[in-house]
């Protein structure tokens, strides 16, 4: 991203494409008033087909009110970027004039903006721990949202702005928000182990939270938003482990043989887990320290990979008892297993957290790639080609982001990718793996 010149409001230039917690967000008043004198009225959630094709304009905050305050900006302005909302304009004379009319007034200057052909402004300010942020349409000479922001501890910043970037998405495209959330994966740290690592949705933020010193395996988010579980090698067996967001340890199933693919339901307070104690990879569930265990799948073949649906009432699987792994579909008691794969080898399905979606890889050609299918109507789209392999997707929170493990264009690490634009972001370059998106912040 290009660097912030700072001012007493700094503006970025947009064009549109396409956490609660200690931050806690309120709405402004709806109504003020332009430079030029006219009440500009706040508006509703708009869907993006509403909104036409043009700029959106970040201005964020003011640079004199405290240190470092164009990290929020910036921080926005890229996380619109990749989640494909919007996406900065290079600098203009007729941008850098609109941009000095702002300062030098104090209020949003809609004629020197539309001028520069800008549509959206953002504007805002911190001080003492609270920040006021509002959205405008220069084209109608609207406010779209203001909200305040209480409670800004010294170092959020970047959380701050990640809070504000989804509420500009929410304002112009009706969707949930993605940012407010971590994503956790899996890194190579030599001799072949890997450990546990939690990062903001833009790869920033990175903090290792296992200390395993062995290979790690299959990570999932757990209870409320705040547990990851894993499989670790550590004492030679793959046991099944959890760990607080502050590294706090515990053990959940140390079976015999493997104890690995945890999924966590929220609604059932029940983990799904692959078990071979009995000699054969079969799906349970458990609770969440191990106890209660019932068995799913009684089939001679492997069945893995098991990932709740959201209501709980269905899980989607890995199995090979078709002659080749493939996708299925089974209910939350382990009948009416139902074939959804037509792939010569398919695994790793998840199901999107609005329950309308299963992406899972398929094998071709030697390199894998991610496919979506539609529950409703059975449909599958193909969202990765000829770009490398692709594994382990994972849903963001709004069911239309995923991220994913790639070597795309030659380049590792994790991307994360809306499925309907499908243009990979990478967001972290490295010996990546295993990717997991984790909720919303107090979801």
């Amino acid at each position: 991203m290009k660097n912030c010149q700072q001012f007493v409001f700094c503006v970025f230039a947009l064009a549109l494409f396409g956490a609660s917690g200690l931050i806690t967000a309120q709405p402004q008043p709806s109504k003020t008033t332009t430079k030029t004198g006219r009440p500009a009225t706040a508006v509703g959630k708009q869907d993006l087909g509403a909104v036409r094709p043009s700029n959106l304009t970040l201005p964020f905050f003011a640079v004199s009110a405290f240190e470092g305050s164009e990290v929020v900006g910036r921080v926005v302005v890229n996380d619109l970027e990749l989640a494909d909302v919007a996406r900065a304009e290079d600098e203009s004379a007729a941008v850098q004039q609109a941009r000095e009319k702002d300062r030098a007034a104090n209020s949003v200057n809609f004629e020197g903006w539309t001028a520069a052909g800008v549509h959206y402004v953002l504007r805002g300010d911190l001080t003492s721990g609270n920040a006021i942020a509002e959205l405008y349409d220069i084209a109608s000479n609207r406010r779209l949202f203001g909200k305040t922001y209480n409670g800004i501890r010294s170092g959020e910043e970047r959380r701050l702005g990640h809070q504000i970037a989804d509420d500009v998405i929410a304002a112009l495209t009706s969707r949930t928000g993605i940012f407010s959330s971590y994503i956790c994966a899996l890194v190579e740290t030599g001799n072949g182990n890997k450990e546990l690592v939690i990062m903001e949705p833009d790869g920033h933020g990175s903090r290792q939270l296992t200390d395993e010193q062995a290979l790690l395996a299959t990570p999932a988010w757990g209870k409320n938003g705040a547990e990851i579980y894993f499989t670790s090698y550590r004492d030679g067996n793959p046991d099944l482990i959890g760990v607080t967001l502050r590294g706090q340890r515990f053990e959940i199933s140390r079976r015999p043989g493997l104890n690995t693919s945890p999924s966590w339901n929220e609604a059932l307070q029940r983990l799904a887990v692959t078990l071979s104690k009995d000699g054969n990879s079969e799906i349970y569930t458990m609770t969440r320290d191990g106890r209660d265990l019932v068995r799913l799948t009684q089939d001679p073949n492997a069945d893995t990979a098991a990932d709740w649906s959201p209501d709980g009432s269905q899980i989607v699987f890995t199995s090979d008892r078709g002659g080749t792994p493939q996708i299925y579909v089974m209910d939350a008691h382990g009948s009416t297993a139902t074939r959804i794969s037509t792939g010569k080898y398919c695994d790793s399905p998840v199901w999107s957290p609005d329950g309308t979606k299963i992406a899972y890889v398929t094998r071709e050609g030697g390199e894998f790639h991610i496919l979506v299918h539609d529950v409703a109507t059975g449909e599958v789209v193909q969202i990765t080609r000829g770009q490398g392999t692709n594994r382990d997707p994972s849903w963001a929170p709004d069911s239309r982001h995923i991220v994913f493990e790639s070597n795309w264009g030659g380049r590792k690490g994790l991307y994360i990718m809306d499925i309907g634009v499908r243009v990979p972001h990478c967001i972290a370059q490295g010996p990546y793996s295993a990717p997991c998106w984790g909720p919303l912040f107090g979801r």
